[in-house]
């Protein structure tokens, strides 16, 4: 551990550097209207004329600082109910690119304008709204990357000429969170993604984009004075939902059919508060999970979350564990609901929000040293209370958590935790985050510990506890701390996760316990201005020390990878790792890794990439574990047919020398007939379940809450080969109706 500690202090100190951002951030000043414009998708008109101007874009990451190629126009006017946001982007029709396609659902490549504003100017909460040149919404939050699940209200139009496409936003105020002041100065940014035939992909903005800056909202250029309507509150948004469906087991020879009629409610109590209630909610997803591969499997598998009620306010309640925090909320632990409900608000700088849940079934997930296992308790009742404020003004906050599952007639656990993140300046990252937890278990023996079918011991913390829920009170701790450097060009960090032997969270997910884990990293980036092929190169080294809480080292990890990107949109990535590993008491020398991937952008409608895995692992599922050869090939195809149709084709080939082998196969068909009504068609198929699963849906979503869904999903089993004895094994129809009222 020491040697790996000094190697990476030794590259951290030939390639580190300071880095500062002094750009002055411009000024919009807005223009309050007193009718609404014309909607049409038309800026360059009168009305249009009589605002500020924002030009002169210029690139991000890669392309960080240069001018952009394309010249782009943005245009902001607000009256007492909308923000109007007004784009002209340049471009000849024939290199225009965009696809139609359901929203938030871009082609990568696709011609897009957008705008970024962060109402409260303390980077809590970042809204990212746009539109692409076919005329597809975008919306989320625009933090570090973007997420997509945040939806919003808002209409757009799209002009397209021969030298340009025009576009016209209008975002109510009720779409959006912002404070109670009369005056207010908000910040944000003007926005484009566009692609060049050298197939690379431009992110192009008014104000001057840093890339490593810890503060995310001082890039932002500042919106003055502007007036928003103070919101009183508001009448309930109602959104009933129905859904039917079909289901048969044709092994077992049953059907059964269900229809069951749900009901959310949003409330707007003002601009800041937010209650949200949703009866017999209808919690499935409608987007099925990709399918994993568990044959080599000790640990419950993490899946995101996908579901709509969980997305407004999402940001309160994420914890990070890359950044440091311990993960103690898990938004898939609220299972089947009957009821639940949510309310989120602010005052002044914090944030809060609770979160409550009446649960018809209820995953428990227990963690211990080596593996973890997920057990169903049937009804319980959840509670979550979170308060997070900002400070420092330079995205730093503090805040708490609190959260219990009362489970019926089977025990209760709360888990509690306090949180610190800190920027300091000179691009520093600090994340402090301590916890505690409580099980009381019953002793209805809900969960048994069977020693027949498991080699792990019977008992955790020195033989304090036992795993079989006998009545116990269980209780544990942990600890995260990060600390790290990041600008354009260097990052390197600590990364150190303490979780005592008894430490379980009610809603969260941490899948292992007991352990003392630290990592240390130290990336470098090189950027090319006058190289024939290349762009950039990345370079990392990472070392992980893991022991137990009586003092077993667990785990010794180096690794080093290097990627570079291409002129010509191709991709590139080596990586090599080295380890020690002790697992249920066997000691495992000499386990490697060697990864090497590729991808190739053939040309602007065709993309490939194949990947090469050679590794050493431990088998793990046996009852004397093993070490074995691994070798993994991947390769995935990306075609876009036309502006419409597209397909991607993904097959994996994993083999463990005398234990397994077997194949991964994922393909996905999109069809839209427009931006609103789409056809999608998922097939998979697994040699180690021997399975297919075929999955086409039909969707029209005229906006972000009302939808239609009809769809079917198959599965079919096969004995000796991919399709040889095929027999249908399930099927389920079904179809789900939203509205917005």
């Amino acid at each position: 551990m020491n040697k790996f500690l000094i190697v990476i202090i030794l590259i951290s100190t030939i390639f580190s550097q300071s880095f500062k951002d002094l750009t002055e951030r411009p000024t919009y000043n807005p223009i309050k209207i007193e009718k609404p414009i014309i909607f049409d998708g038309a800026v360059d008109n009168q009305e249009w004329s009589k605002a500020q101007i924002a030009t002169n874009f210029n690139g991000s990451g890669t392309f960080q600082g240069q001018p952009s190629d394309l010249r782009t126009e943005a245009r902001l006017f607000y009256d007492e109910k909308n923000i109007y946001v007004g784009f002209i982007a340049y471009v000849d029709k024939e290199d225009l690119r965009y696809s139609i396609t359901k929203r938030d659902n871009l082609d990568e490549k696709d011609d897009r304008v957008w705008i970024n504003i962060d109402a409260f100017d303390d980077e809590a909460l970042t809204y990212g709204i746009g539109v692409s040149a076919g005329g597809v919404q975008i919306d989320g939050r625009a933090t570090y990357g973007f997420d997509k699940s945040l939806d919003l209200i808002y209409e757009s139009k799209v002009s397209v000429y021969n030298d340009r496409y025009e576009a016209e936003l209008i975002i109510p105020f009720s779409s959006l969170r912002y404070s109670l002041s009369p005056i207010q100065t908000w910040r944000i940014d003007f926005g484009r993604g566009f692609t060049l035939s050298d197939e690379l992909t431009r992110y192009v903005y008014w104000t001057s984009r840093i890339d490593g800056i810890e503060c995310q909202t001082c890039q932002l250029a500042f919106l003055k004075d502007i007036k928003p309507p103070r919101q009183q509150r508001g009448d309930f948004e109602f959104i009933p939902s129905v859904v039917a469906g079909q289901s048969n087991d044709f092994i077992s020879n049953t059907s059964n059919s269900s229809d069951e009629a749900s009901l959310f409610m949003k409330f707007p109590v003002s601009s800041i508060d937010l209650l949200e209630i949703a009866l017999n909610p209808d919690f499935s997803q409608i987007e099925s999970d990709d399918i994993q591969n568990d044959v080599n499997t000790v640990n419950a598998l993490y899946f995101q979350e996908k579901r709509p009620f969980f997305s407004q306010g999402a940001e309160l309640f994420q914890f990070s564990p890359q950044r440091g925090y311990i993960n103690l909320f898990y938004s898939r632990t609220i299972n089947d609901p009957s009821i639940a409900a949510k309310y989120t608000g602010k005052i002044g700088q914090t944030s809060y929000g609770i979160i409550s849940a009446r649960d018809e079934s209820s995953p428990l997930l227990l963690p211990f040293e080596e593996n973890s296992t997920v057990v169903t308790l049937g009804k319980s009742t959840s509670n979550i209370i979170r308060a997070k404020r900002m400070i420092g003004g330079n995205g730093g906050s503090v805040g708490a958590i609190l959260t219990n599952r009362i489970f019926d007639n089977a025990g209760d656990m709360t888990t509690a935790g306090l949180d610190f993140h800190l920027h300091p300046g000179s691009n520093i990252h600090i994340t402090l985050h301590g916890t505690a937890s409580i099980h009381n278990e019953s002793d209805n023996f809900e969960y048994i510990y069977d020693q027949s079918t498991n080699d792990y011991p019977s008992t955790f913390d020195d033989g304090k506890y036992t795993k079989t829920f006998d009545g116990e009170k269980i209780t544990g701790n942990a600890l995260g701390f990060a600390i790290n450097y990041r600008d354009r060009t260097d990052d390197y960090g600590v990364v150190l996760r303490l979780r005592s032997p008894g430490f379980r969270t009610s809603n969260g997910f941490e899948k292992n316990n007991s352990t003392k884990w630290l990592k240390a990293g130290r990336g470098k980036t090189v950027y090319y201005e006058n190289h024939p092929k290349l762009l950039k190169t990345n370079y990392n080294i990472e070392t992980v020390y893991k022991t137990n809480y009586t003092g077993v080292i667990k785990k010794q990890e180096l690794s080093l990878s290097t990627s570079s990107d291409f002129k010509n949109g191709d991709f590139f990535k080596l990586s090599g790792e080295v380890e020690k590993e002790n697992f249920r008491g066997i000691q495992f020398d000499n386990l490697y890794e060697f990864e090497f991937g590729y991808r190739n952008q053939i040309n602007s409608s065709l993309k490939v990439y194949n990947e090469l895995q050679s590794r050493k692992i431990i088998v793990r599922n046996l009852d004397n574990p093993r070490s074995s050869g691994f070798y993994q090939v991947k390769s995935y195809v990306e075609y876009r047919i036309s502006d419409k149709s597209n397909f991607g084709v993904g097959v994996s080939y994993q083999k463990a020398e005398d234990f397994y082998d077997g194949v991964l196969l994922n393909a996905r068909i999109n069809n839209s007939f427009n931006s609103k009504l789409t056809l999608r068609t998922k097939i998979q198929y697994s040699d180690f379940s021997n399975s297919w699963f075929v999955e086409p849906m039909i969707t029209y979503q005229p906006n972000a809450f009302s939808a239609l869904y009809f769809g079917v999903n198959d599965l079919l089993r096969t004995e000796d080969g991919v399709i040889s004895n095929l027999t249908e094994s399930k099927r389920q129809i079904f179809i789900k109706f939203q509205y917005l009222i």
